[in-house]
This record gives C-alpha cells, structure tokens and sequence, in this order.
C-alpha cells in the first residue's frame, strides 16, 4: 500500500524526479569531491590533467561514472544520502595556476562539467544511488561565477549561449541609488575588505564574480538552473556561501525549489564561519532566520581542536549546548569532522583513537552527520595540510575501525529515535570525562567520552532495571534502581541505547521546515498509526503519504500574522506533540526594501505586520545615506514595519518609528503606518485598490538581447528606462521583465509555474482508485 502511495504521488506531480523522501535526521552523508574519489571514464580526464596524481590544482580524473561503480562501497558504510561537490559546467582554462577541479568557478548553470560527465551520466547516477536506497544532494554555487582578473574573467554562459563576462558587465552596471552598489549581472564593488554588513552581501568574495541576484534575468537564470537537477532526481542542496547573499533572495530561493520538488527537499547551506562568538550577521542568521540548515561550521573546530590538540570537555560541553540553542531544529544541524576547506583531522593530530572519538562525537549529537570521503579509511596527505591538500586521492578501504564505527552508528541511527531526533544534555562533565543523554518518547541515547586514565562511574539514570551494551567497544553498563554502573576505558567513547514502546503519536522531524501553500512537506517520527489528519495553523492538510513513522502532506493556505505555522496530527490514539513550519504566502518574489536614513542611526532592523517580516530583519547602511534589505513578500501586497535598534542578544528596542509600502521588485518605504483603503475602482480586466497615498518608484523595462559575440542571441537581461507611477495593486497580474541593476529602483511581476493534478496525472489516480479500494 505504502509503495503504491509513493507512486501515486510520482504521478500527480507533473516534474517529479526519480527519487524518493529520506528522512534527513536519519540519514548519514558521505561527502564527495568528485574529481578526487575514482576514475570511472578515462575518455573525459583531459585537459589539465596530472595521471600522476601529485600536482593538486589539476584534475586527476574522477567523474560521476566513478562514483557509480562505487556506490555499493559507499552503501556498505551505512550511508543513505550522497553530497557531490558542483558538476556545473566550470571555467576551460587556469586561473591563478590551477584547474577548477573543485568544481567552485561555475561558468553555465545550465550544463555538467565535461570532466565528470553529461546530464545522462548524471541522471543514471541518481537511478543507481536509489536502486541501494541512496539519493544524491548537489552542491549548487549561487552567489558566484568564475574568477573576475583571471582564467575566463568571469564569463557566463546560458545552455551554451554567452551572456556575459566581468570586464564587459561593468561597461552595463550603474549605481543603485538605494544600495549604493554598482551592479548589472555581476556586483561591482571590488572584493570584501570589510568582512560584515554591505561588503559580506556586495563585494567579490576571493576575486569570484560576485552575481546580483536582484537582477531579474540572474534570479531566474540560478533558479533555473538548480532546478535542472531537481527534474534529473536530486533529494537536496548543499548551497555554498549562504554568508555573502541576501536571506530574503535565498529565502525565494528555496522556496521556488520546494514547490517544483517532487518530494519533500532538504536543503542546508553553508555559513562559513570558524567561530560561533555572537556577531551581529551570524547571530541573525542563527537567533532569527533559522529559515533551512546549516553546517555547523563555528563548532567543528572546538571539536577537533578539543580531542587533536587537548582540552576541557566541560568547556566543550558548554559551548555545544549554547550552539544548538539557538535553532528552531537543533537536529537539522549538518555536522562533520572533515571537509574540503578544513585540515583534516589526521594532519591535525594522526593518533586514529582521538580521531575514533571526535567521529563517534560527530555522529551521536544532535544533528545529521556528515562523513568526508576516506575518513573512513584514513585518507590524509603527506604533502600538506590545507586547501588543496586536504583533497587527495581517494584510497578505497571498508574494513578499518573508523570504517565499523561509521557503519555501527549509521544503523543505529536508522533504528534509535533519540539518535535522528532527541534532545541533548549533560548529565556529567568534568576536564577529561562527558556524559550526555538524548532522549526521544520511549528511546534514549547515553554517550560517554572518556579522554582521562580508565575510570569506573555511577550515574543516575531513570532506565529500566537491566544491562546494556555499548555498540562500539561492547562494554556492559548495569541499570538497578536508577543507578547506572560502567567501566569507561581511556581514549574511549561508548554508546548505550534503550528502545521502549511508543504509545502516543510523536513528531520528531519536519522537512522542509520552511513552506509556502502547495509545497510538500514530510513529518517523521513515532506511532503515527495508518491514518489521521495533519492540522496546519489550524487547517486540515491533503495528506499524500500515511504511515507509522512518516507521513507526507500538501501545507493548507492559512491565514496567520507569525512566522510561524502549528503543525500536529490528530489519530485515533490522540494527538502529538506540536512542531513549528516557517509559513510563507504564495507567490513571494525578492523585494528590496529601502528607507531615507537622514533621520535615523543606530544598528537598524525591521519588523512588520506580514508573517514573512514578523521576526526582526537587519538593514544595511548604504553610501548614499539610505537603509535596506531584501525581504520575502508576494507582490503587489501592502505591508507596514516599525523600526528596531540594538543588537539580537541585547534586545531588540522599538524606535518608535513606523514605515509602510507596497511590495515590489524595489519598494521605497514612506513614513508613517499603512493607510486603511479608501476608494475601489473595479473594471473588466482589473481591480485597483488604493492602498496608500504614498508614491512608489516603478520603472519600465525593454528586454534585449545581449552578447559578447556577433551573433545574435536571446537572453533574459534587461536595460531600463525609468518612470515614477503611484503604486497600486491589482488582481490581474501581469509578467514583466526587470533589471534593478539598471536603475533606480524597479517593480516587477514575477510569474512562476504553477503544478496542479489535472490533465494525464489525474487520468492515471483515476485509473488507480479501484486498486486503492482492493488494497485498503
């Protein structure tokens, strides 16, 4: 029944892929630098290829037919999702003396790399990974293109027709009068110096072409393009350097992947930031967006640092808990040891038993852990320590204890609810000794790291009566009256794990946890039974998927001012627990915001009446006297904001100042709340209602054609001329094109695709009802 459930939603999904829904707090993810792991395709390895394998900024011959005749040794590990490193088409030259083997300096979003292989190679490696019950995350490169003063300085193409390159889009970008930047496809504002507020979004990120995402053509052009790979099967993203765009873009973003998906996606993002002290981007991005996952690259240092080089576990223990702390889902947290940007930890301290522990660390806290490729079997450079040393060629070995440990705490994951979804505390810690629990319903979790001498403990712990074996090392801890008994040996972490029976329904897991009506979202858990209802923000969603561990849902249009979205289910065996869904409105385009500064100063954010604004957003300062931001809102619809100073762990302080306008492409705010309408004109085609007598900045665009080349070639980019109109909204909408890089500000309707379940896919569930009857 379930099978024949997951093939009606295959059907009723018009560009649904081939993969099916992994649980992400569930899964294990191996990490892949597809250059370096196997050569499956000899034909594809030139140019600028070392066969000798020590020359590191070359390619050394990896691509996705590699990967496909190893996937059965990634299976054997326990692994249930693949992350690839980016198979875009890259840059066909050097630059700064180096390949783009890291597949970092994209040049068409449009098509695979000719070194790893074709969209075919890249679908058939979806097909296999699935037929073992694995699916494949890509990573995707959004903020940027190729290097701006080097290689193909910065060219972009589109499916193969050239749009652009760095030196000849300057020749285009003017000033934004709001931003102060000057941008057309690409910002123009130099590299980062200054590594926080204008410089981090506007700047050239190490020399790469910097994209401007509010440019409309760009908008479409990266959407576009990751949404290739979702037709092609993809269950996810790793998106890179989430640090230097907008959140309110990527926050569109997202959500124009979840409503082409075909299943509920997971998406996490990568916020490259070695330390988790509170600054003010940071903080933001953790305390109140919390809107997809992220890496959890501020604390992987203090855990590899703690166990390579020494230190307190008590301190450990305390900045960990601050960490998870501060997201809506500790448990979506991406955690790893090992990466592509970081030493690895055996070039950091080469004793295999510290490096056991931080992986066993790794895979037991809350969040879903993440195995770099030959962690397992200890993969580590004797050439150097950084970037690109930490990127060797893969040595094949399934059978090494970091290889036992890996597997052994994959498959407990699979079974253990406190593993993929319980909560995390400390139950003792001292210098060289942690114990902590997780728990989850009726399934617990005691992991206990001992970095000191061997040490016989007693803890209280409310388990039944009984003796329990640890899953690494096999060491019994005895449980009488709520006194636990065990021997911890040095340089050792142990696992004991209970599995009792869950009797109410109990939500572990939502995915995604940020939605708009009509996206796919999936709840994991416990004792969910065969049917019921899911309840979101008080309204009954279409359920697509039931079973006693997951169910997978359409989100309901709500009404609701919060962020924030209830969701439970009712059953016959009452009802969960409730979990949070980040809810938007349909149709949400990227608005940038902007307000005169003259009469304000301080560290600014807003706050408005719209559930996308309703948590505090930070502006910028810009040049030219203005602040801004660009925030999630569906157009055309009139919204209000008050002002707030200071800094998110201090307190947020009303400064008593009050903003409204009308979300556009680009929407200058006036002073003052939002006038209550006062006229409608209606008319055959339209209907205009004032909503404010505040003028907004509107501008109309022409598209053109653009090339480097003499050939003709039809591209979305667009030039503007510009004309002030007095904004209204209108139930009529129609599709335009603009290029806010080339004016002063622009307004503008984006119009996505709509999936419904008419036509041929409504013919086929027809066809199935007499099999559903039967089968039910």
């Amino acid at each position: 029944m379930r099978r024949l459930w997951v093939l009606l939603l295959i059907l009723l999904l018009p560009q649904a892929g081939a993969t099916s829904f992994h649980v992400p707090e569930r899964s294990v993810i191996y990490q892949v630098m597809v250059d370096r792991f196997y050569d499956g395709n000899a034909s594809n390895n030139g140019p600028f290829y070392d066969p000798s394998h020590s020359n590191y900024r070359m390619y050394w011959g990896g691509d996705l037919e590699g990967l496909i005749e190893k996937l059965d040794y990634i299976k054997s590990l326990g692994i249930t999702e693949i992350w690839i490193s980016p198979i875009n088409d890259n840059i066909n030259t050097l630059a700064y003396g180096s390949a783009p083997y890291h597949g970092y300096w994209p040049r068409d979003f449009k098509r695979i790399e000719e070194h790893f292989g074709t969209w075919e190679t890249f679908r058939k490696l979806v097909e296999e990974a699935e037929k073992r019950g694995m699916c494949i995350i890509v990573d995707y490169v959004p903020n940027h293109s190729n290097p701006t003063s080097d290689g193909e300085f910065g060219k972009l193409y589109d499916n193969g027709t050239l749009i652009t390159n760095y030196l000849y889009d300057a020749e285009k970008a003017v000033i934004n009068p709001y931003t102060g930047s000057r941008e057309y496809i690409y910002h123009h504002n130099g590299g980062i110096s200054e590594w926080y507020g204008f410089q981090l979004k506007y700047a050239n990120l190490y020399d790469l072409a910097d994209f401007n995402q509010h440019n409309p053509f760009v908008d479409s052009y990266l959407k576009e393009g990751a949404e290739l790979f979702l037709k092609a099967g993809a269950c996810g993203f790793r998106i890179d350097a989430v640090k230097h765009m907008d959140l309110g873009w990527l926050e569109t973003f997202y959500l124009y992947l979840y409503s082409r998906s075909s299943v509920p996606l997971f998406i996490y993002g990568e916020y490259y930031n070695l330390d988790p002290s509170r600054t003010d981007d940071l903080y933001f991005f953790y305390q109140y967006s919390n809107v997809t996952s992220l890496l959890s690259i501020p604390v992987r240092g203090k855990i590899a640092n703690t166990f390579a080089y020494g230190g307190s576990f008590e301190s450990l223990a305390r900045d960990l808990e601050e960490y998870y702390s501060t997201f809506v889902y500790p448990n979506k947290a991406v955690n790893f040891l090992d990466n592509h940007d970081l030493v690895r930890f055996l070039n950091m301290n080469p004793d295999k038993n510290r490096f056991h522990m931080a992986l066993a660390l790794t895979m037991t806290l809350p969040g879903i852990p993440v195995i770099y490729y030959g962690d397992e079997s200890y993969l580590v450079s004797k050439d150097g320590k950084g970037d690109p040393y930490n990127r060797p060629m893969m040595v094949f070995n399934n059978t090494t204890e970091a290889a036992r440990i890996i597997r052994t705490l994959a498959e407990l994951r699979k079974r253990n609810d406190a593993l993929a979804y319980g909560d995390f505390r400390t139950i003792h810690a001292e210098y060289s000794l942690w114990v902590f629990r997780r728990d989850f319903g009726n399934h617990s979790l005691v992991v206990v790291l001992n970095e000191g001498d061997d040490k016989n403990l007693s803890l209280a712990l409310d388990w039944g009566d009984g003796t329990y074996t640890d899953v690494i090392n096999g060491i019994n801890m005895t449980v009488k009256d709520g006194n636990a008994i065990l021997h911890a040996p040095k340089d050792s972490v142990l696992v004991f794990h209970r599995e009792g029976v869950q009797k109410k329904p109990l939500i572990g897991s939502i995915t995604p946890y940020s939605a708009q009506p009509g996206n796919l979202v999936a709840l994991a858990g416990a004792s969910f039974g065969r049917t019921g209802r899911v309840i979101v923000g008080g309204k009954e969603a279409q359920i697509i998927n039931w079973s006693d561990d997951l169910i997978i849902f359409r989100v309901p249009e709500v009404e609701t001012g919060s962020p924030w979205a209830d969701v439970y289910i009712k059953t016959n065996y009452g009802e969960s627990n409730r979990v949070k869904l980040r809810y938007y409105r349909k149709d949400v385009i990227p608005v940038l915001v902007a307000v005169k500064g003259s009469d304000l100063q301080g560290y600014l954010w807003i706050r408005g009446n719209a559930p996308e604004l309703a948590e505090p957003m930070p502006l910028i300062k810009s040049s030219t006297g203005y602040y801004f931001t660009v925030v999630p809102l569906p157009e055309g619809v009139p919204f209000e904001v008050e002002i707030l100073d200071g800094l998110p762990w201090e307190g947020l302080v009303s400064t008593g100042k009050v903003y409204h306008g009308v979300a556009n492409w680009t929407t200058l705010l006036e002073p003052g709340p939002l006038p209550r309408p006062t006229t409608t004109t209606t008319s055959t085609t339209t209907t205009t209602t004032t909503t404010s007598t505040s003028t907004t900045t509107t501008t109309t665009h022409t598209t053109t054609s653009t090339s480097l080349s003499s050939t003709t070639t039809t591209s979305k980019i667009t030039t503007s001329s510009s004309s002030t109109t007095t904004t209204t909204t209108s139930e009529t909408t129609t599709s335009s094109s603009s290029s806010p890089s080339s004016s002063s500000s622009s307004s503008t309707t984006t119009t996505g695709q709509k999936g419904g379940i008419c036509g041929p896919s409504s013919v086929l569930l027809m066809a199935f009802l007499p099999l559903l009857k039967r089968r039910g």
